[in-house]
């Protein structure tokens, strides 16, 4: 905790508002295998401006009686970058996530490296790929013979090769509540609040967005 107040005092912050869309789906591959795959649109700049279309296909194995999962992840991102266009951005993660249920509650604790390519050709980048650890601490709550499922979560991202910006650089965390639409299809809405952490020109980023997600 003094760590992130320390962070959040060190200069003059700015803030920005936007908006995300989404679709999810989740398939069963047999056995403890799964496929999923993701499209994203995001608007920032007070929901003026386009911000980024993600694509997002993944693999994952559950273990340990379903409490824990490895994930394999592949991204394409159209971006839009500081130099004011958009550029082509590639992405692959590998995450572990442990999960424990305790009566109603969910907890689930989730680390994540993610290795973010950049396109050279629309411009040069001190560091491609770009890596980043990230850690996420996420509680869920389901009342019971209810279709509603309410969630909070906090994640820390650390740039870990950077030599210049190194370090834990932006906080996470995400208030959502799901609802069950029938077996298989669930709505999504949630708050989101991003803060960039020892940064010369910090930015408190606010989101609001809607999920549609399938389960197969």
């Amino acid at each position: 905790m003094l760590f992130t107040v320390a962070a959040f005092a060190q200069s003059e912050r700015t803030t920005d508002f936007g908006g995300i869309v989404s679709a999810e789906a989740e398939v069963g591959l047999g056995g403890p295998f799964g496929l999923s795959v993701e499209e994203e649109l995001r608007f920032d700049h007070n929901f003026k401006q386009f911000d980024r279309w993600l694509n997002s296909v993944g693999v994952d194995y559950s273990c340990l009686h379903n409490r824990m999962n490895i994930g394999l992840t592949a991204d394409y991102i159209r971006r839009h970058n500081d130099r004011g266009y958009y550029e082509n951005r590639g992405r692959l993660g590998l995450q572990v996530t442990y999960t424990e249920e305790v009566r109603r509650f969910k907890f689930q604790v989730r680390s994540k490296a993610l290795a973010t390519f950049f396109d050279e050709r629309t411009g040069e980048h001190r560091v491609n790929p770009r890596l980043y650890w990230r850690n996420r601490l996420k509680v869920t709550y389901q009342p019971m013979n209810s279709r509603f499922k309410y969630a909070l979560s906090t994640e820390l991202f650390w740039l870990t090769n950077d030599p210049k910006k190194g370090g834990i650089d932006n906080l996470r965390t995400v208030l959502s509540v799901d609802y069950r639409l029938s077996r298989r299809y669930y709505l999504s809405a949630f708050a989101r609040m991003d803060n960039d952490l020892w940064v010369n020109e910090p930015v408190d980023r606010f989101y609001l967005g809607l999920t549609f997600k399938a389960k197969y």
